[in-house]
């Protein structure tokens, strides 16, 4: 299994993390695991259209919205290859202002002929510098089409650089409720509570509370993996403001559909929503079933 990343046109990334591509080989049918980083994706499925938890529907091109619960992708014997592109978490929204109703959509859902246009170009291409290319020109149309000034990008802009800066650096990690709750965010935004939650679910595609649960989730999962210790994970829970060592195994499940304990026996490097390693290369698989 080969997974690339590939930097966006330079004037894209203020809001696009990156691009990638995952080249793998499926040794027979099964179900990828995934789970949220907290940022939108767009993926072109180049090899073979893949199904969502067993649903019968086909996707070929999807733009992927998060969620705070985990999907399964579900892939056939053969060929295994994605190209995408991930967005800064709030910044979806420029490229791709219809609201969505699921947390997978397809051009068709969206009625966007420009970009059912683009499925079907980056489909078509024969290379990744091609499509790279193509992104690029896409993505670059539609920024120039975006409002100037868009006070509510501004905003959001404000509150990621307090808990994600995209420099890199971790700045207040939300240990606790207490310490960093939706109502800061929403101060940080100048905005009531209210108002916030309506912007930010809008933008983010999901609520601020959900978020901040993300972010706990990531802060434990990074300890976690610094540590080959169980008897540790009593104090890791509550270090990352989880009740006790069971609230924050229940919280793994929902999230991830794994157990603290699980994930450690796993010994994979699974996140890197803090610290310097932070710049969009997290994959968001958990679990990888038939690929090599």
């Amino acid at each position: 299994m080969e997974f690339i990343t590939i930097p966006c046109h330079e004037s894209l990334r203020p809001f696009i993390r990156n691009y990638w591509m995952l080249s793998a080989h499926c040794t027979a049918s099964g179900t990828q695991q995934i789970f949220s980083n907290g940022a939108a994706s767009l993926h072109f499925y180049l090899s073979q259209d893949i199904r969502i938890d067993d649903g019968d529907r086909r996707y070929r091109t999807a733009l992927f919205h998060q969620n705070i619960q985990k999907v399964g992708v579900v892939s056939e014997e053969g060929a295994f290859e994605i190209f995408g592109a991930e967005f800064v978490p709030f910044c979806s929204h420029v490229f791709f202002p219809k609201e969505m109703t699921g947390i997978y959509a397809s051009p068709e859902d969206l009625h966007d002929e420009e970009f059912i246009m683009l499925g079907k170009n980056i489909h078509e291409a024969e290379s990744t510098e091609q499509r790279t290319e193509i992104l690029d020109d896409f993505f670059l149309r539609r920024l120039a089409q975006f409002p100037e000034g868009d006070i509510n990008i501004e905003r959001l802009s404000d509150v990621f650089d307090n808990i994600i800066p995209i420099d890199g650096s971790a700045a207040r990690p939300p240990y606790n409720q207490n310490e960093f709750s939706p109502t800061d965010l929403a101060s940080t935004a100048c905005l009531s509570q209210k108002q916030f939650t309506r912007v930010f679910n809008k933008y983010v595609g999901m609520n601020p509370k959900s978020y901040l649960r993300l972010l706990r989730f990531h802060k434990a999962l990074m300890e976690i993996q610094t540590t080959s210790d169980s008897t540790s994970l009593t104090n890791i829970a509550w270090s990352c403001g989880y009740y006790d060592l069971a609230h924050m195994a229940s919280d793994f499940r929902d999230i991830c559909g794994f157990s603290p304990s699980e994930l450690i026996r796993q010994g994979q490097e699974l996140t890197e929503a803090f610290g310097q390693k932070f710049s969009g290369l997290m994959k968001k698989k958990i679990k990888i079933e038939n690929l090599v």
